[in-house]
């Protein structure tokens, strides 16, 4: 497994932020690094997966890595999943046919399961990664990719998942239930599970149902109202206390 350092963004804040390219069986993952530029000792990692109109580098996961490494002191990465960012040109996971022909491979789940799993090899390797405590959030894609990951991982200490469920018009156009189903009593590790009351693409009680389906026996529901890409005001202090509780 290699990692190739192959970009110095200028720093933003308090962090440090940098890019580089993880090569898995010859095929180059894409990612960036968020680190604190006080660290003196190693810190915790969080990975982070975006969602399925978004990137490594979107204002989603620039909020989160910074907040991460600003106000947290920790490190966290974010790599593009297949067919977005640097890795294909998905922006509308609804309108776009590239979408759909990602969950049409062979084994999509799988090949992402291990794409994330080379990447923590690669970053837990750093002497500013304690690889005792490491995290991951994801909602949307990045649960329906994060959720079988996590499952597969006992590196994982904790995870923030949701916005994803075993019903509705993404899982229709994802036959993401079956990796559900397999992977959501595998899951171990303590979760907070974020949900939208009214949302368009996972239904209701389809969320309920992953959420039911967790295999943890610390798992947390925070429900807000609002559509998909609606947020509590509060929702990410919030997780990010509950990552904080366990790292």
């Amino acid at each position: 497994m290699t990692i190739e350092w192959n970009t110095d963004l200028s720093p933003a804040g308090g962090t440090i932020e940098r890019g580089f390219t993880v090569t898995r069986e010859g095929d180059a993952i894409p990612g960036i690094l968020w680190q604190s530029g006080d660290a003196t000792s190693p810190a915790p990692l969080v990975l982070l997966g975006h969602g399925g109109s978004g990137h490594k580098r979107n204002e989603r996961m620039l909020m989160l890595g910074r907040m991460f490494a600003e106000v947290y002191g920790w490190n966290a990465a974010a790599i593009d999943g297949p067919v977005h960012g640097d890795r294909g040109p998905v922006t509308d996971p609804a309108k776009d046919p590239e979408y759909a022909a990602m969950w049409r491979r062979d084994d999509p789940v799988g090949d992402m399961i291990d794409d994330w799993k080379a990447v923590l090899d690669a970053l837990m390797a750093r002497d500013e990664v304690d690889p005792e405590r490491v995290g991951y959030w994801g909602v949307s894609m990045g649960t329906m990719f994060g959720l079988p990951f996590v499952a597969s991982d006992p590196r994982i200490r904790v995870a923030v998942l949701g916005k994803a469920g075993m019903t509705g018009t993404s899982v229709t156009r994802s036959n993401i239930a079956p990796h559900f189903e397999r992977y959501a009593p595998q899951l171990s590790q303590p979760v907070l599970f974020t949900m939208q009351w009214d949302d368009e693409r996972f239904d209701r009680a389809g969320q309920l149902d992953l959420y039911d389906r967790l295999g943890s026996r610390d798992k947390r529901l925070h429900a807000y109202p609002g559509v998909h890409v609606d947020n509590g005001p509060e929702a990410f202090e919030v997780q990010g206390a509950f990552l904080q509780r366990y790292l």
